[in-house]
């Protein structure tokens, strides 16, 4: 892995030592609305965390997992991507962006820029994502990035959304 220039944003490969920048950005409550996740307890749980997640890899090795954290053109923290990538050339992506963030494009440009790096360095020719249907802008950001709706189940509450990429559809 390495570092990715987007627009308007850069994303590092996450490392534990990014853990007190990011921990100041994911800590609220209110970002874990839509998601099947929780808000690190401390910043030293996240730092144990993302030290797991440094071998980039599954336990039993066949799954890619793809973490950067995402700086703004001011170099701040901003929030995180991430994309599980499968042997199958298929990759699950998601991301979590602090309040203070949120509307001003990071999450575009970040996701975009991962899914180049995605197409380019993984062979990714599959997009997936899993998301609460009441989380109506993160479906607006996928819509943009050009996924759609590919099933729904509403007892779980979540809607999945694909993009099939050709090898000329992410530059």
């Amino acid at each position: 892995m390495h570092a990715i220039a987007g627009e308007g944003v850069t994303l590092e490969p996450q490392l534990a030592s990014h853990a007190a920048e990011l921990y100041a950005v994911i800590s609220d409550p209110a970002l874990y609305t839509f998601i099947d996740d929780k808000a690190p307890a401390s910043e030293t749980a996240l730092r144990e965390r993302l030290a797991r997640l440094e071998s980039r890899r599954s336990p039993d090795g066949t799954e890619h997992w793809l973490n950067w954290i995402v700086r703004n053109g001011a170099g701040e923290v901003v929030g995180y991507v991430q994309a599980t990538v499968t042997s199958d050339h298929a990759a699950e992506i998601a991301y979590v962006l602090g309040r203070a963030h949120w509307r001003k494009g990071y999450a575009f440009a970040a996701c975009a820029a991962m899914i180049g790096e995605l197409r380019r360095s993984y062979g990714v020719t599959r997009l997936t994502a899993t998301l609460d249907p009441d989380n109506t802008a993160s479906l607006a950001l996928l819509r943009k990035l050009g996924l759609g709706l590919a099933w729904e189940d509403k007892p779980a509450q979540e809607v999945g959304y694909v993009l099939e990429l050709s090898p000329a559809s992410v530059t």
